[in-house]
């Protein structure tokens, strides 16, 4: 009898812990929201195309978007290619330094941060930023004016608001970021800040330059409208978790787009 019931409990233990195991699992609907950016997506590809799209844009409320789309966001941008930046050099400088080749510290990172650190960091804490709002606007706008039109009316505007301002930022991330290294460097063992630049220019080819820009002003900020506009669309959940559902949902499109982007622009064996 006693090993009965102590097959009786072991069986209810793991019953219990499959429970909790299955609960937390993602739901049917959180699987199905990972798929209606796509759908926004589809349904915008044409506003591209038709002019009534771009006459219904609200001129004053386009321009309230690029205020906080850009120059607010600026601080942020600045900041972040500033220390990672520091990151960055003092970990490729440090390493180099421990085969004598730090004066080589600038073609690590100049690649480092054209290729994958700016747009995986800098560029996606701004589209985190991005797909926040827009994730909670989007939630009070069809609250409180229905889902008619909100692909012309909501999503399409702050497409285009988000591509205009990504160009300046990803501008001034570059150019803060590749500063803040070429100061930085001669103070840890590089020999000067023209021999990092020099480096720099000589090891950078204009693909990363494309592939820079092509993530920074093209995928990101379409990952994070999109992304953002969709949740907030079809969320039935309070604003600060549809934000949070938001950002998590756009992170994994982010980092697939950047991803799709350097396979397509460094293939394997090239």
């Amino acid at each position: 009898m006693p090993s009965l019931v102590g097959y009786w409990a072991i069986d209810r233990v793991a019953e219990d812990s499959m429970r909790k195991i299955l609960d937390a699992l993602p739901s049917d609907q959180y699987l199905l929201s990972l798929f209606h950016p796509l759908g926004i997506l589809a349904r915008l590809l044409p506003c591209l195309f038709r002019p009534s799209c771009y006459a219904a844009i609200d001129h004053k409320e386009f321009r309230r978007l690029c205020r906080w789309l850009g120059p607010r966001s600026l601080p942020l941008i600045i900041i972040s290619a500033i220390f990672i930046s520091l990151a960055l050099t003092i970990e490729s400088v440090l390493e180099t330094t421990r085969y004598g080749a730090q004066d080589t510290s600038g073609a690590v990172i100049s690649i480092g941060l054209l290729r994958e650190l700016g747009p995986l960091t800098v560029s996606i804490f701004w589209a985190a930023r991005v797909c926040t709002l827009l994730a909670y606007d989007a939630k009070q706008y069809v609250e409180s004016k229905g889902s008619r039109d909100f692909v012309e009316i909501f999503v399409f505007p702050r497409l285009i608001a988000g591509l205009l301002m990504a160009i300046p930022l990803a501008a001034y991330g570059l150019v803060f970021g590749f500063a803040t290294a070429a100061l930085y460097s001669p103070s840890l063992g590089v020999s000067s800040s023209e021999e990092f630049l020099e480096i720099a220019r000589v090891t950078i080819k204009l693909k990363d330059i494309v592939c820079y820009f092509v993530k920074l002003i093209f995928l990101n900020p379409i990952c994070a409208v999109i992304v953002g506009s969709a949740v907030g669309l079809y969320s039935e959940d309070d604003g600060g978790t549809t934000a949070s559902h938001a950002v998590s949902v756009m992170f994994i499109y982010a980092v697939i787009a950047n991803l799709v982007c350097t396979w397509l622009m460094y293939p394997l064996g090239s």
